[in-house]
């Protein structure tokens, strides 16, 4: 997944999930879910 993303989304995880969202491919709830993933590993 790192080099896809460092390929194509300029080695920004915050490109890809904003390209998701451009293509109507993430829902909000499922952001809403990203995001708590993302702040329960921040401990």
């Amino acid at each position: 997944m790192g080099s896809v993303v460092k390929d194509y989304f300029s080695n920004s995880y915050k490109e890809l999930v904003n390209f998701f969202v451009d293509q109507k491919k993430l829902s909000a709830q499922e952001l809403k879910e990203i995001v708590k993933m993302i702040e329960g590993g921040k401990k």
